[in-house]
């Protein structure tokens, strides 16, 4: 026991030092940032899930809240409640797995990756990922003729879906943010591990590229009137297809989502694409084109030239909030288009310099960056965070970055670190939405991701010194 409160008197001794202290030349602090790693790693372990409840909760993930801020007509009062889904074990996961690598040292995170990486598994069908799992309908989904026994579905674990259209729109198939999480979570697996697991190949992306569709989401035609882009498009299935597309069909069906006969409208049993349409988004290509490069894909795929024009093309725009369909904090698209520059695509240093250059122009005095007021209050943690990341990875890459934004980035995230159970974690932010109509309402909020989002950074932060000195 004194040996368990000296080493957490320690911890918080040193953050007192590295807050009063400069980061930007003192060797002392390499240390200290350290032993801030060393404690927030220690609360992944600790938080994270150990013993299944089938429908409610899974070993391996950490705790995640969905949550349903304002009232919905369709969906119900403002809600929150805990969530299974592969988007964040898979995320958490491959940002551990990263520490590790630069770490292998740390030993003590293997049965943590392992237990995770079971549970990512289990979201594994034919290489190919959902948000969610299979699970019993919580309802009857049909008015009449209801199968016995019924299907399995893809919904959420807690979140209270209460009708049978919402429950339907749950239902959503396989997509390419999941899919490339996940496999990228089976190559760190493979690399730990030295383990065989199967990888999708670029051909499942490529089966569903943005060209000579007879159909288009209507968000994608609202705010980036980019068709016909080639890139990589979101859902792994499927869409509805016009004989002869057009906005007026498009804007019909979507208001009539209710009506029998809408091409927008969820059907029972069957998997959904949001509003009949896929979509086109930049951190999905973004996620999508890291993981081909780590794979050694990347030329291989027919899909990659235009996802990255389309990525540049969406950045020159500078049309932030609404670049992105999932992804309500702006600083996510900095996060992983950087994410995918420093994994190795070249082609992307254009774009790379068009997000460093607005990292620059947005930071605050005090070293933050800030999303909009209705994203988690200004979400300032989270969106630093995704900020400090992509300043890390492009100067990795060469490009300009100044020691005193990074410092100062650092600065004020160790500034917000709360102390639970004798170890640090920061509060959790937005880093997910329901897209579309609800991504200003409809959040998934994490410590543990934003926790290990952050000892990930001041890992290769460290990582990036030492190889810079």
């Amino acid at each position: 026991m004194k040996i368990k409160k000296a080493t957490s008197f320690l911890v918080l001794f040193s953050a007192f030092l590295f807050n009063y202290f400069s980061l930007y030349s003192q060797k002392i602090d390499e240390y200290l940032l350290k032993l801030q790693i060393d404690s927030a790693l220690q609360f992944i372990k600790s938080t994270q899930i150990k013993e299944t409840v089938f429908a409610k909760q899974y070993a391996g993930e950490w705790p995640v809240e969905m949550h349903l801020t304002t009232p919905y007509f369709f969906i119900g009062r403002k809600q929150k409640a805990q969530d299974s889904n592969c988007f964040t074990v898979s995320a958490i996961h491959n940002a551990l797995a990263e520490v590790y690598l630069l770490d292998t040292c740390r030993k003590d995170l293997l049965p943590t990756l392992k237990l995770a990486y079971n549970d990512i598994s289990n979201y594994n069908e034919y290489n190919l990922y959902d948000f969610w799992k299979k699970l019993p309908p919580t309802r009857k989904l049909k008015l009449f003729n209801e199968p016995h026994p019924q299907p399995l579905v893809h919904r959420p674990t807690n979140f209270n879906l209460r009708s049978r259209f919402i429950n339907n729109t749950g239902n959503v198939p396989e997509d390419a943010d999941d899919t490339s999480l996940g496999n990228l979570a089976s190559l760190y697996n493979n690399r730990i591990f030295d383990s065989k697991n199967k990888l999708a190949s670029c051909k499942r992306f490529d089966e569903f590229l943005d060209i000579e569709r007879k159909n288009r989401n209507w968000f994608n035609v609202l705010f980036h009137r980019d068709g016909n882009s080639g890139a990589y498009m979101t859902w792994l299935y499927p869409e509805y297809e016009y004989n002869n597309w057009n906005v007026l069909k498009t804007a019909i069906h979507t208001l009539l989502i209710f009506v029998p006969g809408s091409s927008a409208r969820p059907e029972a049993y069957e998997p959904w694409v949001p509003f009949g349409a896929n979509d086109v988004d930049v951190v999905v290509n973004a996620n999508v084109l890291a993981y081909l490069v780590k794979t050694g894909q990347l030329e291989k795929s027919k899909g990659h030239t235009d996802a990255i024009k389309m990525i540049e093309s969406r950045l020159r725009k500078k049309f932030w909030y609404n670049n992105s369909v999932y992804y309500p904090n702006q600083f996510h698209i900095h996060f992983t288009v950087a994410k995918a520059f420093a994994s190795g695509i070249e082609d992307l240093r254009v774009s790379s310099e068009i997000i460093l250059r607005d990292i620059m122009e947005k930071q605050n005095l005090d070293g933050s960056f800030q999303s909009q007021s209705y994203i988690n209050h200004f979400d300032r943690v989270q969106s630093t965070t995704n900020a400090l990341s992509a300043m890390i990875d492009c100067k990795s890459k060469g490009l300009a970055v100044s020691d005193i934004a990074l410092g100062k980035a650092i600065s004020y995230i160790l500034s917000q670190k709360k102390v639970k159970n004798e170890q640090i974690y920061w509060e959790a932010g937005v880093y997910f939405s329901g897209g579309t109509l609800l991504r200003n309402i409809l959040f998934w909020k994490s410590e543990a991701y934003t926790t290990v989002a952050v000892a990930n950074c001041f890992q290769r932060y460290l990582a990036l010194k030492n190889t810079k000195e």
